[in-house]
């Protein structure tokens, strides 16, 4: 693409982002062509047409319909023939067909300096599938020029108009995430709940999904996931009842040699034509890694007697919500804490032990849990834990073995 081609579409952009288009000429500069010589000016011409909104969105169940309206103004000198032409826009989204929209007046004539209102009507048919799509309502039939062939003409005055057919979900999907740190060689257990709240039974199937990868991008680049699908054991009922809750069991064995991370998402198979396919999937994050078996050591020094406070606490480990492990999966942070001196391990019980905790209520109330204390959903604990001694004049180690956080820091005040 040459300099002219470039200037040309950013300066097309920019008219279309207004909603305007001007018959005053554009002038390209010259510039350098890669011979090294200047080329002529260039002069293109545009009808001044404006659209106001030049965009608009439908949101519609099946069966229903809707008007909008848009104006027109003609900024030319002369009147203006126009007669709308609704096309599928490229990449657009799912098909829709353009005889779902009506645009009236048909055509009409609009004076020079005048306005004229068309009203954009959308009915969508009662077995509509659900998705959003696209399209372009074309006034007039100028296209920007390309240099080249172009599958789909680019129309400059279009109004931009985006279709999302939905419907009210039937079944709640009460446990989209599963976040958790998972240690080498042990299994843990899940549960991902789904609630109808229709009037007939939702078949269901879950399985693994067919875009889980085998890598993960973590902070060296490309790596091996921590352990593939076959560690991940699904049980679930064939159907979900009416108005009933059902629960879908993982049961997942981490390898012995297991380390790393595992990303991937389980397809639920929700038989429910308003849920689509990537809503109906349950990500999972799990972070396998191996309790340290050696104490993290600190050394320092004190040059003369001083009281010394030591203060630890664990690393949040908030997750997102609705993820944390369930039963028996879940444990709390704790430390093993020792204190050696120049007359040897001193007396180090916890002063003050602070209990901290993030509750999450989803920022919007889940439906399912208007009336239930099911709504709070703590996403980390952390422990902070403080001892006391008194510090004689030398050389003094502090060691720490952490257990279920996966950081933790340490403070050391000497004095008062």
């Amino acid at each position: 693409m040459n300099k002219f081609t470039e200037i040309l579409a950013f300066m097309l952009i920019l008219a279309m982002s207004a909603g305007i288009a001007s018959s005053e000429q554009v002038i390209v500069q010259p510039i350098m062509n890669t011979d090294g010589m200047p080329l002529p000016e260039q002069a293109i011409n545009f009808t001044k047409l404006e659209i106001s909104p030049p965009y608009i969105n439908f949101m519609l169940q099946p069966g229903e319909s809707k008007e909008m309206t848009v104006t027109l103004k003609n900024k030319e000198k002369t009147a203006l023939s126009v007669k709308p032409n609704t096309v599928i826009a490229p990449y657009g989204g799912y098909n829709v067909d353009p005889a779902w929209f009506k645009v009236t007046p048909e055509s009409v004539e609009i004076p020079a300096g005048g306005s004229q209102k068309f009203t954009i009507k959308v009915t969508v048919p009662a077995d509509a599938s659900i998705g959003n799509s696209g399209l372009q309502i074309a006034f007039t039939n100028e296209t920007m020029p390309t240099p080249y062939p172009s599958p789909f003409p680019n129309y400059i005055h279009a109004l931009q108009v985006s279709l999302d057919v939905w419907t009210t979900p039937k079944i709640q999907i009460m446990t989209p995430y599963i976040n958790d740190m998972l240690e080498a060689g042990k299994e843990y257990d899940y549960e991902i709940k789904l609630k109808n709240v229709g009037k007939e039974p939702i078949n269901i199937d879950p399985k693994m999904s067919s875009d889980n990868n085998r890598y993960y991008g973590g902070p060296y680049g490309q790596m091996t996931a921590a352990f593939t699908d076959d560690a991940i054991t699904i049980t679930s009922p064939p159907n979900v009842p009416a108005g009933a809750t059902e629960i879908i069991k993982l049961h997942v064995k981490v390898p012995p040699e297991a380390k790393g991370a595992y990303n991937g998402g389980i397809n639920l198979n929700i038989d429910d034509s308003s849920i689509q396919v990537w809503e109906g999937t349950v990500q999972m994050n799990f972070n396998v890694w191996t309790q340290p078996a050696e104490a993290f050591e600190k050394v320092f020094n004190l040059k003369e007697a001083a009281p010394i406070t030591i203060e630890i606490s664990s690393g949040t480990n908030y997750n997102y919500p609705y993820s944390q492990a369930t039963g028996a999966n879940r444990k709390e942070p704790s430390f093993e804490t020792t204190l050696v001196g120049p007359s040897g391990k001193a007396d180090v019980t916890a002063t003050k032990t602070v209990i901290k905790g993030a509750v999450n209520m989803g920022g919007q109330i889940p439906p399912w849990e208007l009336d239930s204390k099911g709504i709070y959903q703590e996403n980390g604990v952390q422990l902070i834990e403080t001892f006391k001694v008194s510090g004689s004049p030398g050389e003094w180690k502090l060691k720490v073995l952490p257990k279920n956080t996966e950081s933790f820091e340490y403070s050391i005040l000497i004095g008062e």
